[in-house]
């Protein structure tokens, strides 16, 4: 009995198996303060954004920047800004976090990159200022990843294409340097096995000579076009087609060139390429089409590339878009990548 009463009345035996749970007390209110702490890390704000995502969000304020002073200083009605709205469009996609769950609240929204630090916009926007931008846009081109690469360049193209029509616009010069082609190598090293001890190898993802490949191709291709029908023009048209039969000859002889240097193997010139009938009955049309198509390659070189050869290729892509405009008439949003767009459902790629 005596017993008994001393543990209800908190002897020894209590005493004991209180002190026996304090570590796992302190234990629990470690794994608390500690699991609170990094809650806490997390939900309190978005990691910084990457190189790629910094690129977009710089690109998106330049386009908006731009496009509200243009329709301030024109009153409201300004094609510049119109077409400037379309591309910052383009250029908005949805953020999430690196592990691919949504960001917190407080933090969907995409942030502006317009912030006290940026460049106020001009009073007076102008073809100085699309040159710019262009330049901007070029020069991130050559460093974010595949997708959005190609869209920067397509743009940067496009904004520069705008700037030519503008008052004072054709001597602005081009706010890109065309890369020299680096030394031929001493040697290349051997080509890797296409099959080993398991089978055939598996299909991958289109490489760099690939690319340069079909980009070469579309430009014999289109020297071949003008081949064919110079004979059949006459005046300011034949000399402006004999120009551009000049102009893609170089730029095939261009990229081959660059191929050989980047130990890259293309395949043989072909003697003749097949034209369609249009090429006879209606040539200039047929060949402002066949100038447009091969701008896709291009796009395509610059997401496919990196290094020396995207700097050419982004290089190439402005120069083949500007052209294209110039002779057009047209400035697109995105040029080589126009049809793509529209087939797209909601979002830029």
């Amino acid at each position: 009995m005596g017993s008994t009463s001393r543990r209800r009345d908190g002897g020894p035996a209590t005493l004991s198996r209180a002190w026996r749970r304090v570590p796992l007390l302190l234990l629990t209110a470690a794994l608390v303060v500690s699991t609170g702490t990094v809650v806490a890390s997390i939900t309190a704000s978005a990691p910084p954004p990457s190189t790629t995502e910094q690129a977009r969000l710089d690109a998106l304020a330049g386009l908006e920047g731009l496009a509200a002073a243009f329709e301030k200083h024109d009153d409201g009605d300004s094609p510049t800004a119109a077409l400037l709205r379309s591309q910052a469009d383009l250029l908005t996609l949805t953020t999430s976090w690196p592990s691919g769950s949504p960001a917190a609240a407080e933090t969907t929204e995409v942030p502006s990159a317009a912030g006290p630090d940026a460049p106020p916009a001009p009073q007076q926007p102008g073809a100085e200022d699309l040159a710019e931008l262009a330049g901007s846009l070029l020069a991130d081109a050559r460093e974010t990843d595949p997708g959005l690469a190609r869209l920067l360049a397509s743009i940067g193209a496009s904004l520069y294409a705008q700037a030519q029509t503008l008052p004072g616009g054709t001597a602005v010069a081009p706010p890109w340097e065309d890369p020299e082609i680096p030394l031929e190598p001493t040697g290349c090293p051997a080509e890797a096995p296409t099959e080993d001890e398991s089978g055939p190898a598996t299909p991958a993802s289109p490489t760099t000579a690939e690319a340069i490949a079909v980009v070469v191709l579309s430009q014999e291709r289109l020297a071949y076009a003008y081949e064919t029908v110079l004979p059949h023009l006459a005046g300011a048209d034949r000399a402006a087609a004999a120009a551009r039969l000049a102009a893609h000859t170089d730029s095939a002889e261009h990229w081959r060139s660059l191929a050989v240097a980047e130990c890259l193997d293309l395949p043989l010139p072909e003697p003749a390429y097949p034209l369609g009938d249009e090429f006879a009955s209606d040539p200039l049309p047929a060949l402002e089409d066949a100038e447009a198509a091969a701008l896709a390659p291009l796009a395509d070189l610059v997401a496919l590339s990196d290094g020396t050869v995207r700097e050419h290729a982004v290089a190439g892509f402005a120069e083949a878009a500007t052209e294209l405009a110039a002779s057009a008439g047209e400035v697109l949003p995105a040029p080589g990548l126009d049809d793509e767009l529209r087939a797209a459902p909601t979002t830029a790629p």
